[in-house]
């Protein structure tokens, strides 16, 4: 049986196939009212910092797995440096959250083979957190590509 302790871990099954350095003044402007860099990724992995401080996706725009935009309203220097980093995610099996499901004790989502069998995807898209006092258990193998934190006890059977 696997485990993670109880201490914060991360898994993350990202893979990184571009990494770029700007600096603002390398940027595009012809897209009015942006600062637009070009990088690769999948759309939602993606990491973008400016002068090493990590930008919240709410502060740039980044949608077409081609380009990254941050607006001109955006306090930068031309000298400021832009790291951007695209991922990509393996798209096999994902299990998403609302795939499955408990409510009201019972639980959905999964296809019941017989009275103790369940069966499920073995990919899990979405940051998941166990608190501290937590425990959870998943069964694996299981692909996370998006962060795992761990602060309770998670255990993979």
């Amino acid at each position: 049986m696997g485990y993670i302790g109880n201490t914060n871990k991360s898994v993350n099954t990202r893979t990184v196939i571009d990494h770029q350095n700007y600096t603002v003044l390398q940027s595009d402007r012809t897209n009015s009212g942006f600062y637009t860099f070009y990088v690769n990724y999948t759309p939602g992995n993606l990491s973008v910092f400016v002068k090493g401080v990590a930008l919240a996706e709410s502060d740039y725009t980044a949608n077409n797995g081609k380009d990254v935009r941050i607006p001109t309203t955006t306090p930068l220097n031309n000298e400021d440096d832009v790291e951007i980093i695209g991922y990509t995610v393996p798209a096999t099996s994902i299990l998403e959250r609302s795939d499955v499901n408990i409510t009201a004790g019972t639980i959905g989502g999964l296809r019941q083979m017989d009275s103790r069998l369940y069966l499920n995807d073995s990919t899990y898209t979405e940051d998941l957190t166990i608190d501290t006092g937590k425990n959870a258990f998943i069964a694996g193998p299981i692909n996370f590509t998006a962060t795992l934190n761990v602060a309770g006890t998670l255990n993979i059977i």
